[in-house]
């Protein structure tokens, strides 16, 4: 069997695309997570889908950097994978992406493959993040740092989100209670906390 792990980063995005591709090779069961960044290590759908794959299946991701955080993390997934005798199929990698004929050709080439990938995708990282901590520091000297754009508001470039936000203003002004907003929306608690501190400096401002 063809186990496939699908992650977003958050509730918005759309899974059709990559749960479309994992049907296309071969997926008979899918596990879904959609997740923010900060929930990464509480992925449990992924741990499901690990617990769930026997001896002689394959697990399906999209890209390697699926597997974990880091280097380490995805080479310790790759490795319980390869003590429960398990295929990895990475559907972007067409060389990963179907079993190779040949058992032991297989393991050797993919083992390979994928340590490179862990590795580079681990060195982007860091690249990723060093180019941003660079780019604050010039906008900062240069007077134009505003931080990280907020994704729900009254003017969030996305239209989904501000429907959310004004959502989450009204049940707010309802006397909902934060966590069954943060429930039924979808949004962290903080983000919650944050509209509503917005909206009590607007009423106690127009006193």
């Amino acid at each position: 069997m063809i186990v496939g792990y699908a992650r977003v980063s958050s509730f918005d995005q759309n899974l059709d695309r990559q749960i479309a591709e994992f049907k296309e090779h071969g997926a008979e069961k899918i596990f879904v997570e959609k997740k923010s960044g900060a929930d990464f290590v509480n992925r449990v759908e992924f741990s499901k889908a690990l617990d769930f794959v026997r001896e002689g299946d394959h697990f399906m991701v999209e890209a390697i950097d699926r597997l974990g955080r880091n280097y380490d993390e995805v080479l310790k997934t790759v490795n319980r994978l390869k003590e429960e005798k398990v295929g990895l199929l990475v559907t972007s990698v067409p060389l990963l992406s179907e079993p190779l004929g040949d058992p032991l050709l297989d393991r050797f080439v993919k083992d390979l493959i994928t340590q490179l990938l862990a590795m580079i995708a681990e060195r982007e990282r860091a690249e990723s993040k060093r180019r941003q901590a660079q780019g604050i520091k010039i906008a900062k000297e240069k007077g134009i740092y505003k931080g990280r754009p907020v994704l729900y508001a009254a003017d969030a470039k996305d239209p989904q989100r501000r429907l959310v936000y004004h959502e989450i203003v009204r049940m707010l002004k309802a006397g909902e209670s934060v966590s069954k907003i943060a429930r039924q929306t979808k949004v962290t608690r903080p983000t919650i906390y944050r509209i509503r501190s917005g909206i009590i400096n607007d009423k106690s401002m127009n006193n």
